[in-house]
């Protein structure tokens, strides 16, 4: 494991970024990539487009990489909505090339990140499993399943070793497009009522990043795997009542009002993701509360605002 060079891209988000210094920490050799590579990083960065096929050529070579973490692209549905095309020339294009290279260069393990927007919307709120049909109802939900079918074909039919991870609502200190937990703490620190959008049928299920990070370390040193995805999640629903009494532990003047044209991101026409099989395989278990995880991003926030 000490001579593998593993490769972190969309190191400027939220789960890409704590994959890297979560690599650092341990001492292990990475490079991270990113469109635009952040400031002042504590570890070598390079500029990457993912829809440039060459590049990834390029970087394997040059680094000698044998596994990737995956984590560029457009993370979220709230984003790019009036440029599809857009979308798919990230999401997909960024993935064929690098499961091409993966293949054309023989490299190791990739783990990719699906998400729980890849199930839609379901007639009701039963736990889902990995077996669970897709039914993507957002052009970025499509493309999580488009990259699980290329993940799973490119395996199959040429041996390359990728994992696909479907993700809930990660939240945590990096986020920085829309999110829920975020926000109520940033409104409840300036004394803000947050305006939430709620509608019956959907359901809230936020897991800390750092929870993500493990199933991610373990997915990417696990050496076989009984299946190419997993969910991951807090493996249960949870309440707006909860998610604000939680936050109001460390915010106490977190408050929420239920509005037409409140925050609406974050909720799923989906029961619980059930995890089991990553319990099982990867050893993963939710361990960050909602109150310590809006406790972190409530340091995150304050010092973001010291500097600015």
């Amino acid at each position: 494991m000490s001579d593998e060079m593993i490769l972190v891209t969309g190191v400027s988000g939220l789960i890409g970024g704590a994959v890297a210094r979560r690599l650092a920490s341990a001492g292990r050799r990475f490079v991270a990539s990113d469109v635009v590579p952040p400031k002042g990083a504590a570890f070598p960065v390079i500029e990457h487009d993912l829809a440039d096929h060459n590049r990834w050529h390029d970087v394997i070579k040059r680094y000698g990489i044998s596994k990737v973490v995956h984590a560029g692209g457009i993370s979220g549905p709230m984003l790019l909505r009036d440029q599809p095309a857009r979308i798919c020339d990230i999401n997909l294009q960024g993935l064929i090339g690098l499961l091409e290279a993966a293949r054309i260069h023989g490299i190791g393990r990739i783990v990719w990140f699906s998400s729980i927007t890849a199930y839609g919307n379901r007639s009701d709120l039963a736990p889902v499993d990995e077996e669970t049909p897709l039914h993507p109802t957002t052009m970025y939900a499509a493309t999580k399943v488009a990259g699980e079918a290329l993940l799973a074909a490119y395996h199959l039919e040429h041996g390359v070793d990728g994992v696909a991870l479907r993700i809930a609502s990660c939240y945590g200190p990096g986020r920085t497009t829309a999110c829920l937990i975020r926000t109520i703490v940033e409104d409840g620190l300036a004394g803000r009522i947050t305006g939430v959008k709620d509608a019956a049928n959907q359901s809230r299920q936020h897991v800390f990043v750092e929870d993500v990070v493990d199933a991610v370390i373990a997915a990417l040193d696990k050496t076989t795997l009984s299946r190419r995805v997993f969910n991951i999640g807090p493996g249960r629903m949870q309440s707006l009542d909860e998610i604000v009494a939680d936050i109001r532990e460390v915010v106490p003047n977190a408050k929420i009002e239920i509005r037409s044209d409140g925050l609406g991101w974050n909720r799923f026409g989906v029961g619980p993701l059930m995890i089991d099989a990553a319990r099982r395989d990867l050893g993963f278990e939710p361990q960050t509360t909602l109150s310590r995880g809006a406790e972190q991003t409530r340091v995150w926030l304050e010092r973001r605002r010291s500097l600015t």
